[in-house]
């Protein structure tokens, strides 16, 4: 009897275990040849290798239907062990986590050494009898001096964790492709001179609707993008674009990344943002210039969907495991353009969960364009910029850091890989001139007198227009309340606690009354002062971080329209800022300006430069996680390397939007019928009505029975089909968001 791989899908059919092994070790060697070719064979081999456990009779067994799921049916330990004994360790890791995660090199050893294995030689055996590829296995599987030499191991770190992403990206494409009864999806084609094409035509566009601004703003945004253009056609490597807010960056940034994707054959772009409200924003412009049919070329990846459980031990069931339609469903950026989170995309260079890795070997031979590039955790800057190294040296990335306010990432005493001066290319020429020249505001700080809300809020309410940022969700809602009170219509709340199509259609909102004249006050936390497109001109904002207020700077008088707007920076009566870093750079504010001048904030950008190198000499740039990589401690430094301690969990909440509604696609969903068919496509769809909250918030909307499976419950009352739950409409505020106990839901960047 031919051994199982996978139980029958949907038509009826079974996936033999020679075809799956055979097809993931193409697939494999194919993903890591695109990047590095080096690593090819170790992909192969590891696709070969990945389900060795299951020629086993108890597997075999179980998947029939004979036996209970048990110790002795788990898999991954028996491919390997048998790379172990070859002296392949990177295989070996790679297999033995391709459904708990990469482990400890410690933890990793202690489980290939258990009694309990010891049919190594038996499972070996049957391999060989039913899979021709393997009866032709080496005495000694690939090997490399990457991973021999001692010099080289944060190299060999990044090079396994490629060989576990290729592994457990084909093992999902070829199961899904099993239950779906079809063939693997292709990618759209990604023609970087047609796209950039289509930029330029874009740009011109809005240069000629811009005629009337009242500084040369045009000419300046037309210079940028031509010299980003120019500038794609040099070597792979590290570049910066210094920019102030207005001045463009969003397209050239992208005219950059096309012209080098079409000079150096790359594979696709990945766009980093740090917040939430930039994504939905630059995702909507990008798509509606290079993809307005939406076929693909550009996705978004920000709401991290939790996953129950990746640990085939945990379950006792690996089978269930590799069928769950959330697992396949993971994202992988096998689109051209990809627009991301800094959450999304740093963890995913430091994590060892399959979901979150799944998508790594996509960044090789690709540019990312990092923007905003200030917002970095300084708490993992010398592990990123490690890895950003081994990226750019070995697989084809290049990067490009795209800011008004450029960080130095210099090479100091804590930061010992940081950068040389001359590693980073600027791509504009004289970027203290473009400041100077696009200075479009005046500060007013005023950090003596503390202000209180009531105070604050008379003010504000005698502006027709008007932005203000405050550091925290608490003060945002009781400013908005004060507000309210003063001046009932024409107010808004910007929050994270929106789903993303709210948001954006809050934004437009916004927009409009602003193009209209109407009144517009608008409350938020620093969730809009980065890259949003919003021009009032008067911009309110509380003390904080120095690169925070002139991001927030940027939202006045932003297409030059004044001859000057006007930006008040205040101290509140409570003062309270979020705690660690925040909190340092607050501090470190509140003494640069009191000692600097307007001017100087308004129109030197190399003052954030020292601002930065001062910053980062005053925290833990992550030495105990650089550590552990060259230990090959992948789950400790995951566990150490999160951008976010405490993660969220998604829910869909029933929004109903002006061009999108959640529950046109929940009900689509549940009227296919079937829960195993939930694919990747849908979770693409679904992400913009989804809200992440904190656990113990979850549990309360739970036990208050306000949240509900997307396929429902079964006899047992257990979940159907993917762990993808659906909020209450009742607990869905169409000004707030999600409301707890009457008050929005806390804040989450992911």
């Amino acid at each position: 009897m031919q051994p199982l791989a996978h139980t029958e899908n949907t038509i009826g059919q079974l996936h033999y275990l020679s075809d799956h092994l055979q097809s993931v070790g193409e697939l494999a060697c194919r993903f890591l040849a695109e990047g590095n070719a080096e690593l090819a064979e170790f992909g192969r081999w590891a696709g070969l290798l990945h389900d060795l456990g299951k020629y086993r009779a108890e597997f075999q067994e179980y998947l029939r239907g004979q036996r209970a799921p048990s110790d002795s049916t788990h898999h991954a330990v028996y491919g390997a062990a048998l790379a172990f004994k070859r002296k392949c360790v990177p295989i070996a890791f790679a297999i033995a986590g391709h459904h708990r995660g990469l482990q400890d090199a410690d933890d990793l050893r202690t489980m290939i050494g258990k009694p309990a294995y010891d049919a190594l030689t038996q499972c070996e055996s049957l391999a060989v009898k039913f899979n021709a590829e393997i009866r032709n296995i080496p005495h000694s599987l690939p090997n490399h001096e990457i991973f021999t030499s001692p010099q080289n191991r944060l190299r060999a770190e990044v090079a396994t964790r490629m060989i576990f992403s290729a592994l457990v990206d084909a093992d999902f494409l070829d199961t899904e492709a099993h239950y779906f009864a079809e063939s693997r999806p292709v990618p759209p084609k990604f023609d970087a001179a047609d796209l950039l094409q289509k930029l330029d035509v874009e740009r011109r566009r809005k240069s000629a609707a811009a005629q009337n601004a009242k500084c040369d703003i045009n000419e300046i945004r037309n210079s940028v993008f031509e010299q980003c253009v120019k500038a794609g056609k040099s070597p792979q490597g590290f570049y910066s674009l210094t920019v102030p807010t207005g001045g463009g960056k969003t397209l050239s940034a992208m005219a950059f990344a096309l012209s080098h994707s079409a000079y150096h054959n790359l594979r696709r772009i990945i766009v980093v943002i740090p917040y939430l409200s930039i994504i939905e924003q630059n995702a909507a412009e990008y798509r509606g210039i290079l993809d307005p049919d939406d076929t693909g070329i550009v996705i978004e990846n920000h709401s991290a969907v939790s996953i129950a459980s990746e640990n085939e031990e945990a379950t006792s069931n690996s089978e269930a495991r590799s069928r769950n339609p959330l697992v396949l469903a993971a994202e992988n950026w096998d689109a051209p353009i990809v627009i991301t989170t800094s959450v999304q995309f740093l963890e995913s260079l430091l994590a060892n969960r399959p979901s979150r890795c799944r998508k790594l070997h996509n960044i090789a031979r690709s540019i990312v364009i990092f923007d905003e590039i200030h917002s970095m955790p300084q708490n993992l800057l010398r592990p990123l910029l490690s890895v950003f190294r081994e990226l750019q040296h070995n697989y084809r990335v290049s990067f490009l850091f795209s800011t008004a306010t450029q960080p130095a990432f210099r090479r100091q005493f804590n930061l010992p890989n940081g950068f040389e001066a001359d590693e980073i290319t600027e791509i504009v020429a004289d970027p203290p001139k473009i400041f100077r020249r696009l200075s479009r505001v005046k500060y007013e700080i005023n950090l003596d007198q503390p202000v209180d809300f009531p105070r604050l809020a008379n003010e504000i309410s005698a502006h027709g227009q008007v932005l203000v940022v405050v550091n925290t969700r608490r003060h945002a809602f009781e400013l908005f309340e004060a507000v309210r009170q003063r001046a009932n219509d024409d107010n808004y709340h910007l929050s994270s606690a929106m789903c993303a199509e709210h948001r954006f259609d809050c934004l437009k909102t916004i927009r409009e009354s602003i193009a209209a004249g109407k009144a517009c006050r608008v409350i938020s936390t620093q969730l809009v002062e980065a890259g949003v497109d919003l021009d009032f001109p008067i911009v309110y904002r509380a003390l904080g971080p120095l690169d925070s207020i002139v991001q927030a700077a940027g939202r006045c008088n932003r297409e030059g329209r004044l001859k000057c707007g006007i930006v008040k920076v205040f101290r509140p009566q409570d003062n309270t800022v979020p705690p660690g870093i925040y909190r340092i750079a607050t501090e470190r504010t509140a003494a640069i300006l009191a000692n600097l001048s307007d001017d100087t904030l308004a129109k030197d950008p190399y003052i954030f430069q020292e601002y930065f190198t001062q910053l980062y000499g005053n925290v833990d740039a992550g030495a105990d996680i650089e550590s552990d990589r060259a230990r090959f401690n992948f789950q400790t430094v995951a566990a150490n390397a999160k951008v976010i301690r405490e993660e969220g969990i998604a829910v869909i909440v029933p929004y109903s939007g002006t061009t999108k509604d959640a529950m046109t696609v929940v009900n689509e969903l549940r009227n296919r019928g079937d829960a195993r068919l939930f694919s990747r496509n849908d979770l693409r769809r679904l992400q913009r009505f989804i809200v992440n909250l904190r656990p113990t918030e979850f549990a309360y909307f739970r036990d208050q029975r306000l949240v509900t499976p997307l396929y429902g419950f079964n006899r047992n009352g257990e979940p159907i089909g993917p762990s993808i739950w659906l909020l209450d409409k009742a607990v869905y505020n169409k000004r707030f968001g999600v409301l707890l106990e009457q008050r929005p839901a806390e804040e989450f960047i992911i």
